[in-house]
This record gives structure tokens, sequence and C-alpha cells, in this order.
């Protein structure tokens, strides 16, 4: 099996990328003594002399786009071993339908853009601490870092839906077109309630509102939708995309911990919850992982179907309706 070759060598690279940033980070801390939860102005930032500290601090400040490219290509190689072992080859769909994933990082750079946006200009409920000054470094951070956000969670759903949640099935039925567009209603609503509210109690709707709006579309035009799973009583795709944002949040938020650059979050309006956190993301935030998961894909379908529309049939279709990418 071709596409199978170097499975082993893509998970060990893909893991000893993100084992030797923390090493390196953890370097990092102990040179500035960093305090996390405390702000970057309080932060020491010069790196020590060293090489190995330079080193070190040039990784504390590039975490997020190491560790997750790293986690990218962790997930290709522990699929593409799978794969080999079940004979299947839609488990790697990086090495299976590569212009797809091309595809998705590029999408996912503009999506995330997309809420950067409304958040900076109209919530205010995260920002970004201790970025590199040097500008090359950073936007290339941002590339990577921006790229890799949808595809982890469509990888990890991926891998999740076909080692088991594919086979959570019920029987189908039919949810009226009233009802649809209904949805589609409530979810425009949802996402124009941000640039009113302009707080960030505005993250309540951000990660439903382009959901409930592009899912129903990318249905009535025949793509790859939750509301038509449901309606075909499958319904490991859903949860699958869950796990899949659930899995990759959690890694996301302990990598971004320690970090020399890192982002932060301001829930006042969880009042005392606030406080109870899993690392810089309070708790209650932390369920907005499920609904992301879903929203990213349906906005990925949505590009897609746009392309093909428009005549740019450059992404591989999914072979059947249990694959996540």
């Amino acid at each position: 099996m071709p596409h199978h070759r170097g499975a082993t060598l893509t998970l060990l690279a893909g893991l000893s990328i993100i084992v030797a940033s923390e090493a390196l980070l953890w370097i990092d801390v102990a040179a500035r003594q960093a305090t996390p939860g405390a702000a970057s102005a309080e932060q020491p930032t010069s790196p020590p002399p060293s090489a190995l500290g330079a080193l070190a601090h040039w990784v504390a400040q590039d975490m997020t786009s190491l560790c997750w490219a790293g986690y990218l290509l962790a997930l290709d190689g522990a699929m593409a071993l799978w794969a080999r072992r079940r004979r299947d080859l839609q488990l790697c769909p990086i090495r299976t339908r590569p212009n797809r994933f091309v595809a998705v990082c590029l999408i996912s750079i503009l999506s995330w853009c997309y809420f950067d946006w409304i958040n900076f200009a109209f919530m205010d409920a995260w920002r970004y601490q201790g970025l590199p000054p040097n500008p090359i470094q950073r936007y290339v951070g941002y590339f990577v870092a921006f790229a890799a956000i949808t595809p982890g969670m469509l990888l990890a759903a991926h891998a999740y839906q076909h080692w088991g949640l594919r086979r959570v099935r019920t029987g189908s039925f039919r949810l009226p077109l009233a009802v649809q567009i209904a949805i589609v209603l409530l979810g425009a609503a949802f996402a124009a309630y941000p640039f009113f509210a302009r707080d960030p109690i505005a993250n309540l709707t951000l990660w439903l509102g382009m959901l409930l709006v592009l899912d129903p579309l990318n249905h009535w035009l025949g793509g790859p939708s939750v509301i038509g799973d449901w309606q075909a009583g499958r319904w490991g795709r859903t949860l699958a995309l869950m796990a899949g944002g659930a899995t990759s949040g959690l890694l996301w938020e302990f990598w971004n911990y320690w970090a020399a650059a890192k982002w932060t979050y301001r829930l006042p309006f969880l009042g005392a919850f606030e406080n109870y956190r899993y690392f810089e993301m309070p708790w209650l935030g932390f369920l907005g992982f499920l609904p992301f998961a879903i929203e990213s894909w349906a906005m990925f379908n949505t590009a897609l179907i746009l392309m093909q529309r428009a005549g740019l049939r450059i992404a591989e279709p999914l072979p059947n309706n249990d694959c996540v990418l």
C-alpha cells in the first residue's frame, strides 16, 4: 500500500517535534521565570545569552505553530499505520486526498481570520500576548497556526469516525423544510449578534451562527452536512466532529499555557465560573470547542461547494458519508 510508506517515520517526526518543543519551552520558562496567567507586561522577555537559550526562546514564541504542525504529522502517521493494519486507504485523508488537505489548510486561515476580525473589532473575548517583534517570524507563525486549526479538528474527527463512531446509527427521519429555514434564520441572528452586542457575551452565539446558516445550505446544495447525516440516521460524524474539537482544544490549551507568545481569555459574563479554568480556558468556555469543530467543517464544505460551482474542482470528493476529510 504505497500511500502508507513512511507512516512510522511521520508519526515519530510529529511526536518528536512536540516533545522537543516542550523540552525547549521548559528551558525558556525556567530562564524567564515565567508565571502562567500573568500579563505579558509582567513577564521577563529577554532570552538568555546562550545559543540554547536563544533557541529555547524562539520555540517558546512559536510554540503554537510548532506543536500544531507536529500534531498534524502525528495524526497522519497514526492514521496511516491504522490504515495499513486495516487495509483501508480511506483512513488516510492527507495521503489519498492531498488536494483536499491543502484546501482545508487554506480555508482554515480564512475562517480564523473571520473569527479574529469579529473578536478584535467587536468582542475582545481573547487576546494575544508576547507576540514575536520580528514581523516575518510573527506572520509565518500566524500562517502555520491558522492553517492547522480546521485540519487539526477534522483529522482527529476523521480518526474517531473510523475508529468506531461511524457505527452510531438510528432510523432515518425527515426534518421539515420549514424547520430547516427556521434554523438558517436563527443562525443569521446568531451570526449578526456579535456586531450589535460588542461584548464577550457574543461568544455564546459566535460558534453556532455560521454553522446554523451554512449547514442547511450545504444540504440543499447536495454537499456533506450534519442535517443530511441526521435525517439519514447517521450520528457518528457529528459525534466525531465534537470529539475532534474537544481533543484538539485540550491539547491546544495545554501547549498554549506556558508559551511566550500565547492567547488569554476575557469572559466576564461567566461570573465566578470564569475562575474555574483548564489552563487559560474557563471550563464553561471550553464547551465552545464542540460546535466550533462542526462549524469549521460546515464553512469548509461551503467553500468547496462554491469553488465547484465556479468550476474549480481542485479538491477530491469524499469517497463516502463516513469520511470527515
